[in-house]
């Protein structure tokens, strides 16, 4: 089974975000992954360890910070305009099967 990446926007706003804004968002976040051709599992596994007590490389600081930026590339996509900025929306990241028709649900 082929399995591809797919990238959500997740948190107690995401259904604010009109279907139109959250492709955005998506593009958004995966121009930044290209830019840098990185991974975004791999950025999402090295977020999620810089905030557990194990040590991390400086190539794990390196996808966190790629990481961070793609979050904050899809963030402002699908909040643009909006008054408020006490926002709770994140990116996520998981596998999923290629014909998983369920991509940009949260």
């Amino acid at each position: 089974m082929n399995m591809r990446i797919v990238i959500t926007l997740a948190g107690r706003d995401v259904g604010l975000v009109s279907e139109k804004d959250m492709a955005l968002a998506i593009q958004a976040a995966e121009e930044v992954f290209a830019q840098h051709e990185a991974d975004p599992m791999a950025c999402e596994m090295a977020n999620q360890k810089q905030y557990s007590d194990a040590e991390i490389t400086r190539e794990e600081a390196l996808l966190c910070a790629i990481w961070e930026e793609a979050n904050y590339a899809a963030w402002h996509k699908a909040t643009i305009g909006w008054m408020s900025r006490d926002i709770d929306l994140y990116m996520m990241v998981r596998s999923a099967a290629a014909d998983d028709r369920d991509a940009l649900s949260a």
